[in-house]
């Protein structure tokens, strides 16, 4: 059985004292670590450590001296300058080896110097996290749940000792939140009740201790609930110890957006809530989100996970929020097995629908997110998954893989053996690295676990379902062809079935794209493993890093293969997509001269304003037949016919300064490699970058 740690906690908090013997601070380096070895690959603040060392600079006022970091050249140089006492690592897929790596260097070099991870990489089942910390042995002390409160009773017990570890460990002594091994035995903290007044922890934004970070590169994030009431199986956040819910003050958020609008450079900001716009309250912290753009134009997009229910309340944020959220309708699957096996309490497809006219209105990203392969899913129904969220309207579906993360449900051994799942072993995407510590070269690798089969899905069915996914990606995402579909839509042409007969063509051998889907697999297979060990071992020699620095492998095919299509292959999308459209309408007898005359105009006017959309210097001006700027105006959503104009309009297709200002600071933040503009059209708005419309002269 999977440990739940609240039926097992402490009732009362112990005080935490604040004086120690002699006057000299100790210094503390907090680490959330991002890999660069193919670009930054975590691009948020390192916000949930500053947070742990914000609450400890208070409860321990004047004792400690806190230090935080993100890049490892600049904590390289902060370890080699004066060693601190304590390294506190953040834990969590995309980060824990590259921190152990340091830890191991750390070590060697300062046996005296105390490790300690804390985050939601950490396994459930007691006998897997005994498994851990032997994988780990220089952690000295491995803190689970929240760690604001966890890391300050460890100080406490480690100044009262004189920081000897040894001793700790020798007495036993049983620490909140706290897991060690000592003599072989692990030896687990009950657990202290979580903190039910997120304001005791001071702001790390106010104090200054994140102003190194606003440099171009990273995106702030802040939090304004904390806790999840739902209990979905494959989320770190589903036990019951997170299932209150916990808040930040109106006030304080306020003073935090307008602290970061000041200084921010980046158009992004994230929010780590698990489900806003949920509650009540979410609306008040939109008017203060409200008040902030309205004053700085700033954030451009916001980044964060919409309640799973409640839609009225996610869509009254949304418009308050002026079009700059993202609107989730993440429903993981339509199935109902599915839904059943994970525990998960679903948005409708009706309130999905109603969520993707909201974007639209609003002029908003509405975004839905499926996970291939997970307990009970077959290929139809990740099929139907996919098309029922297309048909829907949401402007984003994408497909994730199942990870098989530490701290779940369904990463138990129970889980695995009820379900039947197979998996295997690859790199996080853009997680890995060159880097030195005391003059030691070394190489690091996040390694995580995916599901690719269960006793519902084959492997060649899930390898069928990741096609289809890449389909979706190319064919559908950021409203690539949004104009059309609404036309076909006219014709009573659902959006599922040109994309169903796009993906049928695109992956025929012969076809033009079949390289894609070709190279999209042979990638995906290239970069999995079935044995951890064996993994471990390719990963150990020589010139694999090589490989991987220079994209071999360690790259998401998914979204590196979308990349390749938008940016180096947009005629060629535009071709097979406009000739599929007009098959489909022949063969239905829908389609006429004057529908051929408008897609015509349409698929011209459609790839002026989307191809090669880096280039600034496209300044277009040309005659078209019908009024798009009268058609942009209402969305396409009406008759071409009724915008044939008798005489020919001249209109003007170009970026305007703000979006050649938003494109450029993409670029900055992620880079103009294959990678880097995947991960662009991941995360930005990319609809808002296609040139805009203006009357020509």
């Amino acid at each position: 059985m999977y440990y739940d740690p609240i039926r097992k906690y402490i009732k009362t908090r112990r005080k935490i004292p604040v004086q120690m013997t002699n006057n000299k601070k100790i210094r503390v380096g907090f680490a959330d670590l991002t890999h660069t070895g193919r670009g930054v690959s975590s691009i948020m603040f390192p916000y949930g450590v500053s947070l742990v060392a914000s609450y400890a600079l208070e409860k321990f006022k004047g004792q400690i001296e806190a230090d935080i970091f993100k890049y490892p050249e600049d904590f390289k140089s902060y370890l080699e300058k004066t060693p601190p006492k304590i390294v506190c690592f953040s834990s969590y897929h995309w980060t824990t080896e590259l921190s152990y790596e340091f830890a191991k260097r750390i070590k060697k070099n300062n046996p005296e110097t105390i490790i300690i991870f804390g985050g939601p990489n950490f396994p459930l089942d007691i006998s897997d996290k005994k498994k851990y910390l032997e994988k780990y042995p220089l952690m000295d002390f491995c803190l689970e749940g929240e760690g604001e409160l966890a890391f300050a009773e460890l100080l406490k017990e480690l100044i009262e000792h004189n920081f000897d570890v040894k001793a700790i460990k020798e007495k036993e002594i049983e620490i909140p939140n706290c897991h060690y091994l000592s003599k072989g035995k692990l030896f687990s903290g009950r657990f202290l009740p979580r903190l039910s007044d997120l304001d005791e922890i001071p702001s790390p934004y106010l104090s200054g201790i994140l102003d190194k970070f606003f440099d171009g590169v990273l995106s702030p994030g802040i939090q304004t609930t904390r806790g999840c009431p739902f209990t979905c199986t494959y989320c770190q956040e589903s036990i019951s110890y997170f299932n209150k819910i916990a808040r930040f003050s109106y006030k304080r958020i306020r003073d935090e957006l307008d602290y970061i609008a000041k200084r921010n450079v980046v158009p992004e900001l994230i929010l780590v809530d698990s489900n806003f716009g949920m509650y009540e309250e979410d609306l008040e912290f939109s008017r203060q989100i409200e008040e902030i753009l309205d004053k700085y134009d700033w954030p451009k997009f916001i980044t964060v996970s919409t309640g799973k229910n409640q839609k009225k309340r996610v869509i009254e944020s949304a418009k308050i929020l002026q079009g700059r959220l993202v609107l989730f309708a993440s429903v993981q699957s339509t199935d109902p097995v599915v839904l059943k096996n994970i525990c998960r309490q679903n948005v409708g497809v009706l309130d999905s629908i109603e969520i993707a006219k909201t974007s639209e209105e609003y002029g908003a990203n509405s975004f839905s997110e499926i996970i291939l392969c997970l307990p009970g899913d077959t290929k139809q129904a990740h099929f139907k998954s996919m098309f029922d969220m297309v048909d829907a309207g949401l402007n984003v579906v994408r497909s994730h893989q199942l990870i098989m993360l530490p701290g779940t449900v369904l990463a138990s051994k129970e889980s695995r053996e009820k379900y039947g799942m197979i998996t295997m072993f690859r790199v996080y995407p853009r997680c890995f690295g060159k880097y030195e510590l005391y003059g030691e070269k070394f190489s690091a690798f996040e390694i995580e676990e995916i599901c690719v089969a269960n006793n519902t899905m084959s492997y060649q069915d899930y390898l069928e379902s990741r096609k289809l996914d890449l389909t979706i990606e190319i064919f559908y995402n950021s409203g690539i062809f949004y104009e059309l579909f609404q036309f076909l839509k006219q014709k009573s042409v659902k959006t599922s079935y040109i994309i169903k007969k796009l993906h049928e063509q695109s992956i025929k051998e012969g076809s033009s794209l079949f390289d894609i889907y070709d190279g999209f697999l042979k990638v995906g297979k290239e970069n999995s493993w079935k044995s951890a060990e064996e993994f471990e071992n390719f990963l150990s020699q020589q010139d694999t890093i090589d490989k991987y620095a220079e994209g071999v492998f360690g790259s998401n095919e998914q979204l590196n293969y979308r990349a390749i299509t938008f940016f180096e292959r947009m005629e060629q999308l535009h071709d097979i997509t406009y000739k599929a459209a007009k098959q489909i309408l022949l063969e239905s007898g829908k389609l006429d001269e004057d529908d051929i005359s408008y897609l015509d105009e349409l698929h011209e006017f459609s790839l002026l304003r989307k191809g090669s959309i880096l280039s600034f210097d496209k300044n277009i001006s040309k005659i078209f037949h019908y009024d798009f700027l009268k058609l942009i105006s209402c969305k396409f959503n009406a008759t071409p016919s009724s915008f044939k104009v008798n005489t020919k309009t001249s209109i003007k297709i170009a970026h305007t300064q703000k979006q050649k200002e938003l494109i450029s600071g993409y670029i900055n933040q992620y880079g103009s490699s294959i990678d880097g503009l995947g991960l662009i059209l991941s995360r930005s708005h990319i609809n808002k970058l296609y040139r805009e419309v203006s009357v020509g002269k």
